[in-house]
């Protein structure tokens, strides 16, 4: 029986216990009670996940000869190659695909103009409004200033459905009330943090945090003089349930919103251009509204086709956020009491953006995500995303002739070690999905490095909660049913890609799965 049938097996009975992939522990294959397929070295490993903020911690623990977050094996002759640069503290590991930094920013012009900044979220996001709106650079612009408030405990989420949303909007009305920011950029991560959620009661009560937080940031800047912004990176939290009634706990390809608040009724009118704006439209509006000149590297054209600059702006970004049905049987956003947002719609400059698909660089008809939206809303253009460039890429076959792919193959020949490919086991993630784990599979075989060992990264988000089992027969079928390949490992998408900060309780636990083989045993 292949060890596939047998990961199943093990797979439905921890679903019969309640389990989830997303937080699913090691399962590790054995023969005779003992792990096989294990990470040591002399091997080569492929991340094979292509985000970045969620990959750091566990490459960090591979890769930094410093690392001190918990006891882990030095393997200097380990070739560690990530699918993309995870970030700039990386640059000296060969990738797959190299890193597209777009150059001329909203954050650097507004400080190439000389303006201070402030950039405010909660833990859970500040790399959404640092290293992805700065056009993947981690390090701050001059005159930027960054303010993270800790997220809430994953295991706490249903119980604080406001996440830490009202920290944020109080820090981000604390640097209004300071006067010396020109422009500050909030996210208020709590629609994409419970929208994950089968839980209609903290959904609904999370759209009504995020409508208040949003109240409080308007009426400080009502008394401050700063126009706002409001906007989102994706849609999420108006879409609760499927039209087959299964949970709809994965992102959306929705419209968001967007609208400009003056700071006093009256003061500031401006007209909405009427076309089919995107996220990438958003940077020059700001722009418009700080008296700014656009720069030619922005390919987005300002909203407002009337108006003029108001001096100083915040840029609100609702995470997760869109615009579904106006149901408030389907809708958390709809049954909610939104009174800030219903306020805004009827009485100020109101449209809604294209946040998906194409218009943000991803493959037509995909939801869009926060790196995306966020990237795509600081850069001011439409930026072809890691997920159609790899696909294409991909398609095209080019993958057996990628000089860090041969380069990881030669030295683990050259050691005697084996391949590893860290692969999302999904269809539709924005981390990486199976047809590209399989392609880095082809490319061993083209240079004849089999067998090949699979730690799969179990979904549970893009994916149904309890699908990874159904996925293994997608993985046979683009693999082939073939002896040159087998699962080594599944561990959950919560434990390999945390970004939390949580080394010792989940990246360790990934980590001693893949390198020592702790886990239960298929």
């Amino acid at each position: 029986m292949r060890t596939t049938e047998l990961l199943a097996r093990a797979l439905r009975k921890r679903y019969e216990a309640g389990a989830v992939d997303y937080w699913m522990s090691p399962l590790v294959r054995g023969q005779g009670g003992a792990p096989v397929g294990r990470i040591r070295d002399g091997d080569c490993v492929v991340f094979c996940c292509r985000r970045g903020d969620r990959e750091a911690q566990l490459t960090d623990a591979f890769t930094d000869p410093s690392f001190d977050k918990f006891e882990v094996e030095r393997m200097p002759n380990l070739a560690f190659i990530p699918f993309v640069q995870y970030h700039e503290r990386f640059s000296h590991l060969p990738t797959v695909f190299p890193l597209v930094r777009p150059e001329m920013t909203l954050g650097e012009v507004i400080s190439r103009a000389g303006l201070s900044q402030l950039r405010a979220a909660e833990s859970e996001k500040s790399a959404h409004v640092s290293f992805f709106f700065n056009g993947r650079r981690a390090e701050p612009f001059p005159g930027e200033e960054r303010v993270v408030v800790p997220s809430p405990s994953s295991a706490r989420l249903a119980d604080t459905p406001g996440t830490s949303t009202w920290e944020v909007a109080q820090a981000v009305g604390d640097g209004m009330r300071d006067g010396s920011f020109g422009f500050i950029l909030a996210n208020l991560a709590a629609g994409d943090m419970i929208g994950h959620l089968d839980d209609w009661d903290a959904n609904v009560k999370c759209a009504e945090a995020v409508d208040r937080a949003l109240g409080a940031i308007c009426d400080v800047a009502a008394e401050t003089g700063y126009t706002v912004v409001v906007t989102a990176d994706h849609g999420l939290l108006e879409q609760f349930r499927n039209e087959d009634g299964s949970p709809s706990l994965g992102h959306t390809a929705a419209r968001v919103p967007f609208a400009i608040v003056p700071p006093r009724s009256g003061e500031f009118r401006a007209t909405l251009a009427t076309r089919d704006g995107s996220l990438a439209d958003v940077a020059p509006t700001v722009l418009g509204l700080l008296g700014l000149k656009v720069p030619g590297e922005m390919a987005g054209r300002p909203l407002f086709v009337s108006g003029g600059p108001s001096g100083k702006c915040v840029l609100v970004v609702l995470d997760g956020w869109g615009i579904g049905k106006q149901d408030p049987s389907v809708n958390p956003i709809a049954a909610a009491r939104t009174p800030t947002m219903d306020k805004i719609r009827e009485q100020c400059p109101y449209t809604t953006l294209l946040a998906a698909g194409l218009a943000v660089g991803l493959p037509e008809g995909r939801p869009g995500n926060s790196e995306t939206g966020h990237l795509t809303i600081g850069a001011g253009r439409m930026i072809l995303q890691d997920e159609l460039r790899i696909a294409k890429a991909v398609a095209r076959g080019e993958l057996s002739e990628n000089p860090a792919l041969m380069w990881g193959f030669k030295k683990a020949s050259a050691h005697g070690g084996k391949v590893h490919i860290i692969m999302m086991l999904s269809e539709r993630s924005s981390h990486g999905n199976i047809k590209e784990g399989v392609a880095v599979l082809e490319a061993a075989r083209a240079h004849g490095v089999t067998p090949v060992q699979l730690h799969l990264v179990l979904d549970g988000r893009s994916s149904p909660p309890q699908g990874a089992a159904d996925l293994l027969q997608v993985l046979e079928r683009e693999a082939s049913d073939r002896a040159d390949w087998d699962v080594a490992t599944a561990i959950g998408r919560g434990l390999v890609l945390d970004r939390s900060g949580s080394y010792a309780e989940k990246t360790r636990v990934a980590y001693m799965a893949l390198t020592y083989g702790w886990g239960e045993i298929f």
